[in-house]
């Protein structure tokens, strides 16, 4: 049972929860309506709306006076939880409140099956989002503390994910005392500034938990220097000592060994041999040079699912474009504003990191800093993904312009609004949409204009859309657009077209091209609702809502100004001057042309129509192609003019 804790004060827009108990024990989300001192009042009740409970009346929430012991403070999020098989939860039960239960299975896609306490035996099949550890409220604190943003990585359960957009695998079957027992020595990988990634030999003393063990290292002492370092670590960051392979031949060039230095092994590769049996060594995490004799090296050893692979043995189990460190040139968004300043990280701070993959462009991957490499670059570890042999989280090297700190959490208890910009969580990291249908259940559509997608998400896998602009987060709704969109087109029918010859069937996904003064050459993605005879169709907007803003717009288009959606293509590498592109921008695509390449793969492009330049970032550019005779013709790269005779009005 909950604990019933002293009277505590609460005041008018506290998030809250408050305690029902028939027919079963549930926390339901609340606000409170107005203020209470101190002192009892109304026999020590207060007024509250509740968030997911409707009135009666078709007024709006329902309201009540609750006993000011069965509340509590509304805990704050814990984003990416992981839970193991007996982990005691509480669960979003059916959209209106949190029960407690356990949970009994770990599914695929981030799923759980979880057994809900009191009542009928009753399990539930939950998302991730809808879990969160069960805490008690007690004397003005939890119990357990709430210490999730001060966890390092280490002690977070051992979660194994393939790398973007591999559905999430949480492995708890692994019994770490069979592995590692009493008194056996290991080597330890440290995590602390001055020796990550350093391997230093140590002694199982015992297991702590359920996937921790004290160990006792051989050469590391206390401060004081009296006795050697004990210390609790978790089993992800302990393996077996590697068995000795004697070199009796000289290492070459590029050989991947282990260096002995300051009392542990370190990673890292022979950049020259010398005389005399002497290599010069840099090493992998710091990206220093050392020199080294022969007998302070070893080969390089893989610890790979219980098994010892050498390093070429451990190349040929993984892919190398998602193994190798890779260094990316990318800058924090820009559009329509001023430069974006650049933020200091630090070590250990949590970060966002943007991906510039084919496929992923634009989506940003929790991560914490792990070192400066030299200027303006940092070594980042994922906090969502792992290489792709499922070893180990992913580690990669990023631009100080791919990264920016972690938004601030903005907790919408109202629902989003249509075609409000959010981020949806997907595939473990975060990506840029826009909501072009509010659903049933507190669920919507959002749009994804990258890879011209509609997905449905559950309100609680989405966040409001925010973006770093001169070192403040600013929300997308609080940003003025430039070019403020009419909903109506005001489409006018003219002899001659692209679409005279095309036909499209219910449901197909087109773009429809505006002729209206100031946006010609500008294209907005719509849906086929039905055909109306006479060359004209009935079509829904994706990203146009109708003038009371309750709904997508709906009109009738001549088919002259339809064109089928294009083909995707993300192009991995840099636009050139020149180049002609379509611009997301205001809710369509604008045809353009890129006048010049920015640090960070920015552009600035040119817009004939409006004689505008704008800047913008790589992910909201496409190549532009041209839908002629029934088939698409990509534009050629350095074209002189900047539009087809498709787009002249």
């Amino acid at each position: 049972m909950p604990l019933h804790t002293a009277q505590q004060c609460f005041n008018k827009g506290d998030d809250v929860e408050v305690l029902k108990t028939n027919p079963f024990t549930i926390w339901l989300p609340s606000t409170v309506i107005r203020s209470t001192p101190c002192k009892k009042t109304r026999n020590g009740q207060i007024y509250v709306e509740f968030q997911t409970l409707s009135a009666e009346e078709p007024s709006g929430s329902r309201r009540e006076y609750v006993n000011a012991g069965d509340v509590r403070p509304a805990p704050p999020p814990e984003l990416h939880r992981y839970f193991k098989v007996g982990d005691n939860v509480e669960v979003l039960y059916k959209q209106k409140g949190w029960r407690k239960g356990k949970v009994a299975d770990i599914l695929e896609n981030s799923m759980y099956f979880v057994s809900l306490d009191g009542g009928e035996e009753e399990t539930v099949k939950v998302e991730q989002w809808g879990l969160r550890v069960y805490r008690v409220w007690d004397d003005g604190s939890w119990l357990p503390p709430l210490d999730f943003q001060q966890m390092p990585q280490k002690n977070r359960p051992e979660v194994e994910l393939k790398s973007r957009g591999v559905k999430l695998r949480i492995m708890c079957s692994r019994s770490w005392k069979k592995i590692f027992s009493e008194g056996m020595s290991v080597e330890v990988k440290r995590d602390i500034e001055g020796c990550y990634g350093s391997w230093h030999t140590a002694a199982i003393v015992e297991p702590v938990g359920y996937d921790k063990f004290l160990v006792e290292y051989e050469k590391l002492k206390t401060v004081n220097g009296t006795q050697f370092l004990k210390e609790e670590v978790d089993a992800s960051y302990i393996r077996p000592c590697p068995p000795e392979k004697r070199s009796f031949h000289q290492f070459e060039h590029h050989d991947r060994v282990d260096a002995w230095l300051n009392d542990g092994w370190w990673e890292g590769h022979i950049t020259e041999v010398l005389g005399g049996l002497k290599y010069t060594v840099c090493l992998m995490n710091t990206e220093e040079e050392y020199v080294f004799e022969h007998s302070m090296l070893r080969h390089r050893q893989e610890w790979v699912r219980e098994k010892w692979l050498t390093a070429r043995e451990f190349d040929k189990t993984r892919s190398s474009s998602d193994m190798t460190l890779k260094s990316k040139e990318l800058k924090i968004r820009i559009k329509c504003s001023g430069r974006t300043s650049k933020p200091k990280f630090s070590r250990g701070m949590r970060v966002e990191v943007r991906s510039d993959e084919e496929g992923y462009q634009g989506s940003w991957y929790t991560a914490v800093i792990v070192d400066s490499i030299g200027e303006h670059k940092f070594l980042v570890e994922y906090l969502t993904l792992r290489t792709e042999d499922e070893s180990e989280p992913l580690k990669e090297k990023a631009h100080a312009s791919d990264i920016r700190p972690c938004p601030p959490v903005i907790q919408r208890i109202d629902r989003f609004k249509m075609l409000e910009e959010v981020d949806a969580w997907y595939n473990e990291g975060w990506w840029v949409g826009l909501i072009c249908k509010i659903l049933d259940g507190s669920k919507y559509m959002v749009y994804f204009w990258t890879t011209n997608e509609e997905l449905v998400f559950d309100h609680f896998t989405l966040r409001p859309h925010q973006e770093w602009i001169d070192g403040k987060w600013v929300i997308a709704f609080m940003k003025k657009s430039k070019i403020q969109l009419k909903p109506k087109l005001n489409l006018k029918r003219r002899k001659g077209g692209v679409a005279s010859h095309t036909n499209f069937c219910v449901g197909a996904k087109v773009e429809v091209r505006s002729d209206e003064e100031g946006y010609q050459g500008s294209w907005y993605p719509a849906t086929i609702v039905r055909p109306l005879g006479n060359g004209k169709y009935l079509l829904q907007y994706q990203t146009l809502e109708t003038d009371d803003e309750t709904d997508l717009l709906t009109e009738e288009v001549d088919a002259l100004f339809i064109r089928p959606s294009p083909p995707v293509i993300q192009q991995a590498d840099q636009f050139r001057p020149l180049d002609e592109v379509d611009a997301w921008h205001n809710g369509g695509w604008w045809a353009g042309q890129v006048c010049k390449v920015l640090i960070g793969s920015n552009y600035t492009v040119y817009f004939q129509t409006t004689n505008e330049i704008l800047e913008f970032q790589h992910s909201d550019l496409r190549p532009r192609q041209n839908w002629l005779d029934g088939e698409w013709i990509a534009a050629k790269r350095f074209a002189g003019s900047v539009y087809h005779d498709q787009d002249k009005a």
